[in-house]
């Protein structure tokens, strides 16, 4: 029997969604109280500013793979090595569940890879009972592809299988951000615990701090070679919205480096870039006015939450969304009433683990800053004065 790539992805991750929702009850069961374990990510959710609304499902496999790859308040990733390993296969599978969400054209290839991350992933959690299954779901896609290539099931899969390992994500500034002004000039800066205080939780009381996305390579630069056609952008899209999804608001430039990543490019060119670019921008994702890409799930508009970092998080402060670093402004000037002005502008730079201030870092400050004056102009305009001074 011919094998339908798309049928035995869609096998794969149904079994899987199967297989995750004990692993993942059992892991948390000391923790919750008795509750589902969906109602951490309803609480990740709200402390994220992610519209509500949003119901979760224990079977429903996007929920699973979200509670295996992000950061659950203080349980940390309770299902994860020093290694990474769940968060790593966990994202692959994040990206092929979007692609199969959006009716992705799989080959068999692809169809092998992915069911070999499910395989990977239940052989990390010792699910003996389901690598059976696991298993002989590969091993029809492993049949096909080396009846597809002409070769045997051992060179298939040695060429076939991606090594799923952690890939080092080093996103680069724009030359005019590095040269000579002290940008990335170590620092050691810690952000005010002050700032990490929320209201009390299952997860914890603390606020989330920003984490970034584990870079997995999900295919070769040829799928960049490949762009604009359809199987190209339609999975350079998908893994663009996951990295926006999780990281978001992002900067432009950053999202365009880690999904170049994802295909295993660490330069990428001007032209690239703005291929890149522009499907991101039709993935269905908003970008601003300040070239931040918004998930679906946040609203701009309304977004009041802040993710602190201290300086050895991986994140350049040109690349804070200024509505986050006004969002912290606020924060801290609610907290500390009779603060100045310049200590107010110290206190947010150390929320993102800054303490230096270059030409860049200060224009970028000043931006974000510049939205609070806004806030007292809109207060004033909303002040009811006495008839006599109108």
């Amino acid at each position: 029997m011919t094998l339908k790539p798309n049928l035995s992805v869609k096998e794969a991750l149904d079994f899987i969604a199967k297989r995750l929702d004990p692993i993942i009850a059992a892991r948390l069961a000391g923790e919750l109280g008795g509750h589902p374990w969906t109602v951490v990510l309803e609480i990740l959710d709200e402390k994220k500013g992610f519209a509500k609304g949003y119901k979760y499902w224990t079977y429903d496999l996007q929920a699973q793979l979200r509670m295996i790859t992000e950061r659950l308040g203080d349980f940390g990733y309770p299902f994860d090595d020093k290694q990474r390993t769940v968060s790593t296969l966990g994202n692959e599978l994040r990206i092929v569940r979007k692609q199969m969400a959006h009716m992705y054209d799989f080959s068999v290839e692809e169809a092998f890879r992915a069911n070999d991350f499910c395989v990977r992933l239940l052989e990390h959690f010792d699910d003996a009972e389901g690598l059976q299954e696991a298993r002989r779901i590969r091993h029809e896609a492993l049949i096909a592809l080396a009846a597809e290539e002409g070769v045997t099931e051992q060179v298939a899969a040695a060429t076939a299988t991606l090594p799923a390992g952690l890939v080092t994500a080093a996103v680069e500034l724009p030359a005019e951000a590095v040269v000579g002004d002290g940008e990335n000039e170590p620092e050691m800066v810690t952000p005010d615990p002050a700032v990490l205080v929320r209201e009390p939780s299952v997860i914890g009381d603390k606020r989330l701090e920003f984490e970034p996305w584990t870079v997995v390579e999900v295919g070769g630069v040829d799928v960049l070679d490949n762009l604009p056609k359809k199987a190209a952008k339609e999975k350079v899209r998908a893994t663009s919205v996951e990295i926006a999804t999780y990281e978001g608001p992002i900067h432009l430039d950053r999202l365009v480096q880690l999904t170049a990543q994802s295909f295993g490019l660490r330069r990428v060119r001007s032209s690239r870039e703005k291929k890149l670019s522009y499907q991101i921008q039709q993935a269905g994702l908003f970008v601003d006015a300040d070239k931040f890409v918004w998930p679906r799930e946040i609203d701009s508009d309304a977004w009041n939450e802040f993710r602190p970092n201290g300086s050895v998080v991986e994140r350049p402060f040109i690349h804070i969304s200024p509505v986050e670093i006004a969002n912290a402004a606020r924060f801290i000037k609610k907290k500390r009433n009779e603060i100045d002005a310049e200590e107010l502008e110290v206190a947010v730079l150390q929320t993102f683990g800054r303490r230096r201030r270059t030409k860049r870092i200060t224009t970028h400050l000043e931006t974000a800053m510049a939205r609070l004056a806004e806030d007292r102009w809109s207060e004033a305009a909303h002040v009811d004065y006495p008839a006599s001074d109108r």
